[in-house]
């Protein structure tokens, strides 16, 4: 399963308010089509250093398109808006702007390491604390 990682920076003394923003709102439909799934997302901060991840199956341009007409994901990136510094400002507004800043933000992937024959299990599904 593909996984991407985009980060990004908040202004000093907003990180306890983008935590609340980023740990409480409305999750996407995961199903897009019969072949193009969201798998999970996960908000990683250490300081003023976000790192947002989305774990897939299917094609990027499909999630990603999904994902840009979510209401719920629409108003976060809309929140977030108010607390980026400025070098990490974005306007996610139109394709183009959230083209250029994936293009700027998204992380290279190292290595991502799934056992062979690994099947998730209904309780590897739920929500981690």
């Amino acid at each position: 399963m593909p996984r991407y990682a985009v980060t990004f920076r908040v202004r000093p003394g907003t990180e306890e308010a983008v935590e609340k923003l980023l740990s409480s709102y409305d999750p996407p439909q995961p199903q897009i089509d019969e072949n193009t799934r969201l798998v999970s997302t996960s908000v990683f901060m250490r300081g003023g250093t976000v790192v947002r991840m989305i774990e897939f199956e299917g094609a990027f341009p499909k999630i990603m398109a999904h994902l840009s007409q979510d209401p719920s994901i629409q108003y976060v990136e809309r929140e977030l808006d108010k607390y980026l510094v400025e070098e990490d400002k974005r306007d996610m507004s139109t394709p183009e702007g959230a083209r250029a800043f994936f293009a700027k933000a998204m992380m290279k992937t190292v290595t991502s390491r799934i056992p062979e024959g690994y099947v998730p299990t209904a309780a590897s599904a739920g929500k981690h604390e």
